[in-house]
């Protein structure tokens, strides 16, 4: 099962408003239910993947029927021996074909689905690696420090090995698609051994009461977008969707002064015809590429 999960770890930058009508990509789920704190009307999501619709549809289910210590725990990132039981408690909330998915993979249910993701996986075994050249010790003293100047001073001074200098470089492209430079970024901000973020307290209740704002789109991106009417959409959080063949949809649909984020392949990939780019391109954090926000002008 190859769940696209890491790109909740991506930050968007995009704010959404009260009673905006959003259009966004599922991803791993818990972008799309930090959304409602901010209180939108709706938030349609769309997917190629109809594995990360049926995710959501879990995650949406699991809010509404959890507490957040339950949620955690389900998800997978708590510990956990009644995983199964709790998604008994959730399956009732889900669509008949989200039920039938998550049925056909319960070992995934009870190894907590918060680790099943293709990124989650391959950072686990990195993380297991690193512990293994460095000591768990060092690793646990390296994660305890609070600011970047810190981190760098440890990693001059005790984690630039000879055997990490030799064998660096090809650990990041075991495991990762971007280069090390980018991976020895995130290293030194603390995000490559944080642990994954979750919902805070205050996003969680917010998600469990406006959990009825989002709807799950399950047929094709190019067909939903056809079908809502012009000048309806005031912000689209795309991700790593493939926007080709949605570009006039986009416009067409966009309200004047509608925003939008996605990630392109280089900065001189344009936005959708209509629209024109907003401030800096910034990199994906563990993903190839960059994060490009655009705005269509009032």
């Amino acid at each position: 099962m190859n769940l696209r999960q890491g790109s909740d770890w991506v930050v968007d930058g995009l704010e959404t408003k009260a009673d905006d009508a959003v259009v966004a990509t599922a991803e791993g789920g818990d972008r799309v239910l930090r959304l409602l704190s901010t209180g939108p009307k709706r938030v349609a999501v769309i997917d190629r993947h109809p594995a990360q619709l049926h995710l959501l549809a879990l995650k949406v289910a699991a809010v509404k029927a959890l507490s957040r210590g339950d949620y955690l725990e389900l998800m997978g990132n708590t510990a956990s021996r009644r995983r199964r039981a709790l998604f008994q408690r959730v399956r009732w909330l889900m669509p008949k074909d989200s039920d039938d998915f998550w049925l056909a993979r319960l070992g995934a249910i009870d190894r907590g689905i918060a680790q099943q993701g293709e990124f989650e996986r391959n950072l686990s075994s990195f993380r297991q690696l690193v512990r293994l050249v460095h000591g768990s010790k060092t690793v646990e003293r390296f994660q305890a420090l609070t600011t970047e100047a810190e981190r760098r001073e440890m990693y001059a001074r005790e984690w630039q090995s000879r055997l990490w200098r030799t064998i660096g470089d090809r650990l990041w492209s075991r495991w990762f698609e971007v280069g090390a430079e980018r991976l020895e970024r995130l290293l030194l901000d603390g995000r490559l051994l944080a642990p994954a973020p979750t919902l805070s307290e205050a996003e969680f209740t917010a998600a469990k009461e406006k959990a009825n704002r989002v709807l799950i789109v399950t047929e094709a991106p190019h067909d939903y977008l056809h079908a809502l009417p012009s000048d309806s959409v005031d912000a689209f959080l795309l991700g790593r969707l493939e926007l080709k063949g949605l570009e006039g949809e986009l416009c067409r649909v966009a309200r004047r002064g509608a925003r939008m984020s996605y990630v392109a392949a280089s900065p001189e990939r344009r936005p959708p015809v209509g629209f024109v780019p907003q401030g800096e391109p910034r990199d994906a954090g563990f993903f190839p590429g960059l994060l490009m926000a655009a705005v269509l002008p009032a």
